[in-house]
């Protein structure tokens, strides 16, 4: 059978983002699910909170930025001095080998809008063949 792809990190992982990091920013990725399955990435983020109401979203996009979509992030038990939110993003099956999703992270609180992107670079996932094989996500 043909490999079974997965979405592989193109970034370094930091683990737990840095108290200084999210000091700076207000809002970090905080870790992916592992390894990222063909149909959906899941993660959380944390969020410096403040009062007020405040909004988390994951854009996200598979063709270059051309279109996007916008996924809000669900609140997760605190872990002080940061607030939590987990994400899922839905995965087109007609994703191929070689191909990208790329995300970034968005914050919107009465303090302002704050966003992780990676430095400016996005977060990116890679489409790649898993050795050992296994069902594809789409028909040969």
């Amino acid at each position: 059978p043909p490999p079974a792809l997965l979405l592989v990190p193109d970034f370094p992982d930091g683990g737990e983002p840095g108290a200084e990091r999210l000091r700076r920013q207000r809002v970090c990725l905080e870790r992916l699910g592992r390894p990222a399955a063909p149909t959906d990435v899941r993660g959380t983020v944390q969020v410096l909170g403040g009062p007020g109401p405040k909004e988390v979203t994951v854009r996200y996009t598979f063709n270059e930025w051309l279109s996007f979509v916008d996924v809000p992030a669900a609140p997760l038990p605190p872990e002080p001095p940061a607030e939590r939110y987990g994400f899922t993003l839905c995965v087109p099956p007609s994703l191929r080998e070689g191909s990208a999703l790329h995300f970034a992270i968005r914050y919107r609180s009465p303090q302002g809008e704050f966003w992780d992107n990676n430095g400016g670079r996005n977060y990116t996932l890679r489409c790649c063949g898993c050795p050992g094989g296994g069902p594809a996500t789409a028909p040969p």
